[in-house]
């Protein structure tokens, strides 16, 4: 992904004059209006925006445990380059009792944590990409330990005015699970992806993804959906509402298709 970075900053500049003195428009003349990035030093080096995301919970009385969940998302738009990265990491720690003794001992019983990676290729003319994508999970008490993916493929965003937009993605790929037991399996995937931002009004906004990694060889899917709402609270601090989805098709024994997650949380914006 680094490398991807390093070609697209010496990649000639082709634009020309008229189309770099028009801020208020991107190159199919769509308005880009109050996008809130970062300029870097260089304008060649492009933009960077993103969030950070943290959020606590703490239970005391009858029940004792304390939670702590961040999340981080970034994006660094350049000139032919849209790279994305995203951040997630989940803790929980429990006081049970122990049988016997009725002692409590504080435990790990959630355990989650990811990183993605994506770099799309844009074309000089609309809104169409190309796109290079890995991700890597471990849940300690989900139906995979580990989870990872690697795709290519074709994006199209399908829908830009400010700061909205939908992007279509899809693409083959490669995938490898490994269960809480050690059972491993490795094989073809297709993966297919729905991103969508939309401002609902001033300050606040709602965002909705959906990942899926089609087995190719009747071995487990899985099918990702977030949905959130930030709302802004003053300057760049906001308060996020998230709700997540996350779909094994074929799950080991007796454990469930479905997780899912409900948080709220605080967010910086840069």
């Amino acid at each position: 992904m680094l490398l991807v970075v390093i070609f697209a900053t010496i990649l000639p500049v082709w634009a020309d004059a008229d189309s770099n003195s028009d801020t208020n428009s991107d190159g199919d003349g769509v308005a880009t209006g109050d996008s809130p990035t970062f300029q870097l030093p260089l304008e060649f080096l492009g933009t960077i925006g993103g969030d950070i995301e943290l959020g606590l919970l703490v239970n005391t009385g009858n029940t004792e445990a304390h939670s702590v969940r961040i999340a981080s998302q970034l994006v660094h738009e350049l000139e032919y380059f849209r790279n994305r990265y995203e951040l997630y990491g989940r803790v929980q720690r429990s006081k049970v009792p122990d049988p016997d003794t009725q002692h409590k001992d504080s435990v790990t019983t959630a355990k989650r944590y990811g990183i993605t990676g994506q770099s799309n290729y844009k074309f000089l003319v609309g809104r169409q990409s190309l796109f290079g994508r890995g991700a890597y999970q471990y849940d300690m008490f989900g139906a995979f330990r580990v989870q990872s993916s690697l795709a290519v493929g074709y994006a199209n965003r399908v829908y830009e005015m400010q700061t909205n937009y939908i992007d279509l993605e899809t693409g083959p790929g490669f995938a490898h699970q490994r269960s809480n037991s050690g059972r491993v399996n490795t094989g073809l995937i297709w993966f297919l992806a729905f991103n969508m931002e939309q401002k609902i009004y001033k300050g606040s906004n709602f965002r909705q993804t959906f990942e899926g990694s089609v087995s190719l060889d009747g071995a487990n899917s899985t099918f990702v959906s977030r949905s959130s709402i930030t709302s802004q609270l003053f300057d760049k601090l906001s308060m996020r509402f998230s709700f997540t989805a996350r779909h094994n098709s074929r799950p080991e024994g007796n454990l469930k298709t479905m997780d899912t997650e409900t948080a709220a949380s605080v967010v910086y914006t840069f």
